[in-house]
């Protein structure tokens, strides 16, 4: 949530203690224990929304959607295998990936309205709007029709499209809930319960699917059923992460500026203006092109590996819900420790591992043999292990390049970076299916993204262990800010004994974040 600036600010709720750009570098450890404490429901609620909505990723996309929307495409094809939507000739084994391409383009007109109204209207009020439109159209998945590509198709872009608003809005939380020394370890909690919240549904899910014939069902009804009992989860834990995050998403108090005031005016010439304050903050903008880099190919991954099973591996569909369930688990307990390996690690170098075995994971994928499922669970065990950190990292090691004052349009700008630029991934791998005829081949063509990705993070990481900070000067007090050895110092004389230091620490986060070359920063 965007802080107020000094002046007048609305009275906060009863219970609730936000923490603003004022509270956002910790003072005295009683202080920031008081404030960690007063925003437990907010966490609580926070966490909440990942346990809603990650069901939707896993059983709808990674696992289920993909081969059931296949089948209706082949079903409506021509003789030649081809689907023609507005008049677009498609291969039908083409459609989803297209689909899901589509639905993250179009994100490029949902995300920046998302990001300027939470500064504007109540988050919760957002949130529910949201959550609710896309776990709505997620639940109406279940009356797809044997050949209604075209339907199905319009509700899963407008599910995923709420997925994606919802998903900007509630991170924009994190700052209010969780002081700076806490982030990686708060983002990757919400990860990880998402990650369980999805393999305790995958277990309903496999009981469905394996029980389909005794109860009486075909396959497709029983994909139906599955699709629709993940909208209602989604629904219904979404009502209970906004009650619980109440009174933490409460608009800031008006503090545009008459220079401010033309960039805010304009939903598109804001989000314009924030990217180009980014040049202003080198670090989290190389930052930030890493992240587009690796986010693809973890995109095209976990988007696609269901299909990638069912078309390629011939791999039976029981066995690779069987797989993605141990992903689960495997990646609830990854990112609890990926969240306390960044703390003494540092986010950037725990991240750089991580892009190694992304990649490693892919070149193994395209080298599995056929109806092997020793094989692919071993590969999705591995996989499991760095998915779970990978985006709580990615989000808590960003915020901490940018100044606290301002964090909210820059988490803006981030989540734009991973909804609405995810589309290159799965663009890239439906053009290679289409050109080649090999999924084989098309999962190969996502290792481009996680060398890429890992190339870019590396100069961060090593400039960030070879650089010498000196040591705190007499008569300062050390507050994480945007510098590279994660500390703003700010003189504490004699005279400044009875003075608001609020201030001068936004002021000194916000110059030494822009002395941060591509490759400083905390992490």
């Amino acid at each position: 949530m965007p802080a107020p600036a000094p002046g007048p600010a609305a009275p906060a709720r009863r219970g609730v203690v936000p923490m603003t750009a004022h509270t956002t570098a910790p003072g005295p450890p009683d202080a920031t224990e008081a404030l960690w404490r007063a925003a437990r429901r907010g966490r609580r609620g926070w966490y909440t929304y990942d346990w809603a909505h990650a069901v939707f990723t896993t059983s709808v996309t990674s696992i289920f959607f993909g081969p059931f929307i296949t089948d209706v495409c082949e079903r409506a094809a021509d003789g030649r295998g081809y689907l023609h939507p507005l008049g677009i000739q498609v291969l039908a084994s083409s459609y989803f990936p297209f689909l899901i391409a589509l639905s993250v383009f179009l994100q490029l007109f949902v995300l920046p309205l998302s990001a300027v109204l939470t500064e504007r209207y109540d988050k919760g009020a957002l949130l529910a709007v949201a959550a609710l439109s896309g776990a709505g159209a997620a639940s109406a998945l279940y009356v797809i029709g044997d050949a209604d590509y075209l339907l199905g198709g319009a509700l899963y872009v407008l599910a995923a499209m709420g997925l994606g608003a919802s998903i900007m809005i509630v991170n924009t939380y994190l700052p209010v809930i969780a002081p700076p020394g806490r982030r990686d370890r708060t983002s990757a909690q919400g990860s990880a319960a998402g990650f369980l919240s999805g393999g305790i549904v995958l277990i309903a899910d496999l009981l469905i699917y394996a029980q389909h014939e005794e109860w009486g069902l075909t396959e497709d009804q029983a994909v139906r059923i599955i699709l629709l009992t993940t909208g209602l989860w989604w629904l219904a834990f979404s009502v209970l992460a906004v009650w619980l995050l109440r009174g933490y998403g409460r608009p800031p108090t008006a503090r545009a500026t008459a220079a401010e005031a033309p960039a805010r005016a304009s939903t598109y010439r804001a989000v314009v203006a924030a990217v180009r304050g980014l040049r202003h903050y080198p670090g989290a903008a190389w930052f930030l092109v890493a992240f587009v880099l690796y986010n693809n190919g973890m995109q095209s991954v976990t988007s696609l590996v269901g299909t990638f099973a069912v078309e390629h591996l011939d791999l039976p569909q029981d066995d690779v819900i069987t797989a993605i369930l141990l992903v689960q688990f495997v990646a609830f307990a990854g990112a609890v420790i990926a969240g306390r390996l960044a703390e003494r690690l540092g986010g950037r170098t725990v991240l750089l591992g991580f892009t190694c075995v992304w990649s490693a994971t892919v070149i193994t994928g395209a080298l599995l043999p056929q109806r092997s499922f020793p094989a692919f669970a071993t590969l999705c065990v591995a996989a499991g292990f760095v998915v779970g950190g990978t985006y709580a990292l990615s989000r808590s090691v960003f915020v901490s390049l940018v100044p606290a004052g301002r964090t909210a349009e820059y988490f803006g700008i981030f989540e734009m970076a991973n909804r609405c630029l995810g589309f290159v991934g799965p663009t890239v791998f439906g053009l290679v299916l289409q050109q080649t005829g090999s999924y084989r081949t098309a999962w190969l063509s996502i290792l481009v993204f996680f060398v890429a990705g890992a190339v870019a993070l590396a100069p961060g990481v090593l400039a960030r262990r070879t650089s010498h900070h000196g040591p705190t000067q007499p008569g300062t007090t050390t507050q994480p800010g945007a510098s590279g050895d994660g500390a703003c110092h700010v003189p504490r004389g004699p005279d400044r004994e009875d003075r608001d230091d609020s201030k001068d620490r936004d002021d000194c986060e916000d110059r030494q974040s822009r002395e941060n070359g591509a490759g400083r920063g905390e992490d």
